[in-house]
Order: structure tokens, then sequence, then C-alpha cells
């Protein structure tokens, strides 16, 4: 416990030293918290729930999307589609009344017809908030105020193509850059000034997959990873200079990887469903060496696998495949399998402590323990409607969860 949660720290501070943010530990800043893993670090949850579950402390309508809401500072921001509007929301986390609101026109359609709202996740760092949206808008607002900084229309600029379900990749920060996976000629990857917008470098003739990049610390030297449609490629965050890359398996504009690596010290797991398999990776001496390769470990769909104690954690296959997704822990050493559970389709998961949070696809959070011998559920409780692909967020134990049409913060904090 006392390694993790050391390990946990390590990253935080990483994370504050390279992206120049404030937070705190207890806030959701980005797409998969402060450390871009699903690692939730703040206060303590609560072991168990009541019978007649958690407390709702508060609800919103919202309207369509896959962004998660990200909290800092008691603020919550969301990025959501109502009508023909990207509508980015800022939110009073403790009692949900709306603090601004900013509008941009959107027009969007997800090519296999789906949610046709924003999935991209914002990103806060130092009183700014980045929004990237499905069809290609990146926009900068003051967390304050919610008033304009800078816009670019990066899909139109730089000639891009997408994928079926649009522009997916969240954006990230780095010192005084946003890196994102853009997909065009010579941009397949583009840093810009957070300052203005402006384009500080452009690398790479691949398009974009559906995964989001992140900051990783390989041999001490930071470096930016990203899975292109035809690599995964570990990027200089100052320079964009290649460092190194090793192909993925072919992808196309609706059969690629959504997941972004996983890191674990000097080991990187790389995971997709269709047809795209699973591997683990080592660096040494900024050369990628393959472990292990296996189509049946665990092969993820939309949402990242937990990395912890030696173990994968992470929903294995395709809501519409024959027998649907299953809950897998595999051997990380290996990629054996310890145990696999069926589920009500997929969902997100994120480790707080030993212990894993779920929010399923129906809209259930689930509660329990992470351990190889198996997954038990102690606690369980519907907030939410189906379908559900979201990341919840969480500040101080309080859980904020986003539905198709409902925005909720639920009260799991182990408070006296």
């Amino acid at each position: 416990m006392r390694i993790m949660r050391l390990t946990t720290a390590l990253a935080l501070f990483w994370f504050v030293i390279f992206t120049g943010s404030d937070c705190v530990g207890s806030d959701w800043p980005q797409f998969l918290g402060p450390t871009r893993d699903a690692v939730y670090s703040g206060p303590a949850l609560a072991e168990s729930w009541p019978v007649q579950g958690p407390r709702i402390v508060w609800s919103r309508e919202v309207g369509q999307g896959y962004a998660n809401p990200v909290v800092v500072s008691n603020r919550l921001v969301l990025s959501h589609r109502l009508a023909d509007d990207l509508t980015v929301d800022c939110f009073d986390a403790l009692t949900g009344k709306t603090v601004w609101t900013f509008r941009n026109p959107m027009k969007f359609q997800d090519g296999a017809y789906f949610d046709s709202g924003p999935r991209p996740t914002p990103s806060i760092v130092d009183g700014k908030v980045f929004i990237h949206n499905s069809d290609g808008y990146l926009v900068c607002l003051a967390l304050a105020d919610g008033k304009k900084i800078w816009a670019r229309q990066v899909k139109l600029e730089f000639n891009s193509s997408s994928t079926w379900h649009g522009c997916v990749a969240s954006p990230l920060v780095v010192a005084q850059t946003l890196i994102l996976p853009v997909g065009g000629t010579n941009s397949g990857l583009v840093a810009f000034a957070v300052e203005d917008g402006r384009t500080v470098w452009q690398v790479l003739d691949d398009k974009a997959s559906a995964s989001s990049p992140l900051l990783a610390s390989l041999g001490g030297k930071p470096q930016i990873l990203v899975v292109t449609r035809k690599a995964l490629r570990a990027i200089d965050p100052a320079t964009g200079k290649e460092l190194w890359q090793t192909p993925t398996r072919k992808q196309t504009s609706g059969n690629v990887y959504a997941a972004s690596p996983a890191v674990s010290g000097d080991k990187i797991f790389l995971s997709g469903w269709y047809n795209l398999g699973a591997k683990l990776l080592q660096v040494k001496d900024e050369k990628p060496i393959q472990l292990w390769e296996r189509d049946d470990a665990i092969s993820t769909h939309y949402a990242n696998a937990i990395l912890h104690d030696g173990y994968i954690y992470g929903f294995h296959g395709h809501g519409w495949e024959r027998g649907g997704p299953t809950l897998r822990c595999v051997e990380m050493a290996t990629g054996k399998l310890m145990w696999e559970q069926p589920q009500l389709g997929s969902g997100t998961i994120i480790r707080c402590d030993d212990h894993l949070l779920i929010l399923s696809e129906n809209g259930e959070l689930q509660w329990g323990k992470a351990s190889p011998a198996g997954f038990k559920v102690i606690s369980r409780a519907q907030v939410v409607g189906r379908t559900t692909r979201n990341y919840p967020a969480i500040a101080d134990g309080y859980v904020y969860v986003k539905g198709p049409r409902k925005l909720v913060c639920v009260d799991l904090g182990a408070r006296k």
C-alpha cells in the first residue's frame, strides 16, 4: 500500500512539474484524472455504501456527449451538446449551480449513428480550460468567467481526417504547450502554445486514432506517448522529435485504438479490440522491447485498463460481440488470464487505493476490491441511465457521473 501511494504521489509530482498545474491531489483536472491513469488519490472513500444507496448531492439535466466532467477548486466543467451547440458549462461542484456557460455552433454526426456530442474531455491547467470538440474545434477559455482566450479549427486548418466517431483525443497540456493528435500531413501530432494557440511544432504524417496522448517518464526522460493509426510513438515534448516507435496492427477509421497506453515503471501496456490485441512493452535505452503479445488477454474497447501490483484489470470485448464484454484480470508479466466474469455491458474503471470503482454502461456504479483472486462487488448503485461510456470525476470523495442526459453528484466519501 505504501509503495502504491508513493508511486501515485510521484506521478502527481511529475504532472505538476511538467504541466505547471496548481491542482491538488483531490482535483480531477483532465482525462483519467490528475496523473492521467484513472487513479484517485484524494481523501478516502467509504468502505461500503448504505443499503438505500449513497447520497445524491445534486443532479442536472445535460446534453449529449461522452466527454467526462473535470473538477478543479470546486469548479466542475462539462463539455456537452445541446441542440446544435457545443455547450461548455461551469458548475459549482458542491451545489450544481451554473457559474458560466460558453456555446459554439457544431455540426457533427457520429459515423455509427451513436451519440453525436463531444467525446474529448476538457483539461484545466493554471486557470485555463482547454476544450477539443468532435468536429475539430479547439478553444481555450478562462476558468474564472468562461471568456474565450483563443480558438483554432484544427481539423479544417490541417486538412486532417477523423475517425467514425469524429475527433476523440483529449488535449494534453505539457509545460506551456497543448499536445493534440490532429491526424494530417505533417500534423499527426501538433503542439499549440497555451498562451495564444499558435503552432509551436507539428510532426508525423499519421492519421489519428481515438486514443488520447499522455506524458510519461521512461528512463528518467519525459516523453509523450501517442497511439496513431500506424504506431505507438514516443515524442520529445519540447521539440516534437521522435524518440522511438513500435508499429501497431492495422487500424481503420472505425476500428481504432481508443484506450490510452497504460504505464507502470518502464513497462507499457497497449490494448485494443477489433483484432488489435494486447501487448506489453518494456523501454530500455529508448528502445521498446516486446515482452508479450496476445489476443486472449485483455483487448479493451474504449476504456483504459488498470495496472496494479503486477496485474492488469480491464474490460475485454465489444458489446456487440457474442457473449458481450467480460471483466478480466491478467498477470502483467505473462498476460496469463487470472479470472474473468461477465458484466452487463462494458464500463470504465477508476482505481482508488486497492479498490476499483466501475461505472457500467447501464449507469450503475460498482465498488469492490482489486485482487488477482477475483472481484467481488461490495456495493452497487444505479445513478444514471444507459448508454453511459463516460468516466466519473472524483474530487474530495464526491463522484460526478455523466449519463446520457443527466449529470449527478454522488457522495462516496468516508465522512464522519
